[in-house]
């Protein structure tokens, strides 16, 4: 409820991204991981509709780099939960064929995914209480003028209060 998915998604979608790269892909991992569903998920997102050898995974695998040699791509592994270095490095070598410029966006609540991953990493921490209140106070008021409304002020704040500081529960 931070707002990693919301970041991930506002870079995905931004205009000087989709003239940059010429693949885009979004694959929600979650749990439990599956080398195959992923494999084969983007596959499907780049395009590749010749999945004949859809049921053998180091076929999709020779597939899915050759599908991606010399281009530029972008592609997002959202809400990753698996921490397992050997899995992840067995994943990430399909991507080594992409063009310079290629970028992996990975989005997790868990650190030691994220300190797996390397490179760089963006923490997203909770907002303060005062964000929280004008995030709240934004979607709570929608078409009405706050100042209208005093009333509600206080209990606005208690509610924002308790939603501790999470975007997605304050919306």
């Amino acid at each position: 409820g931070l707002g990693k998915t919301t970041l991930a998604k506002a870079i995905y979608h931004d205009e000087r991204v989709k003239n940059h790269l010429g693949l885009k892909a979004w694959y929600c991992v979650s749990e439990p991981y599956d080398a195959f569903r992923i494999t084969k998920g983007l596959l499907q997102e780049i395009g590749s509709t010749d999945l004949k050898v859809d049921d053998n995974l180091n076929q999709l695998q020779v597939k899915l780099k050759e599908s991606l040699k010399g281009k530029k791509f972008l592609f997002v592994l959202d809400d990753v939960w698996n921490d397992n270095y050997n899995e992840w490095d067995d994943l990430r070598n399909l991507f080594v064929r992409g063009d310079v410029g290629s970028k992996i966006i990975v989005t997790t609540r868990k650190e030691s995914v994220a300190l797996m991953m390397g490179n760089e990493q963006i923490s997203m921490d909770h907002l303060s209480i005062e964000a929280s209140w004008c995030l709240f106070k934004r979607h709570a008021f929608e078409n009405m003028d706050p100042m209208g409304h005093l009333e509600l002020e206080e209990v606005g704040k208690q509610i924002a209060t308790k939603c501790k500081g999470l975007p997605l529960a304050l919306k």
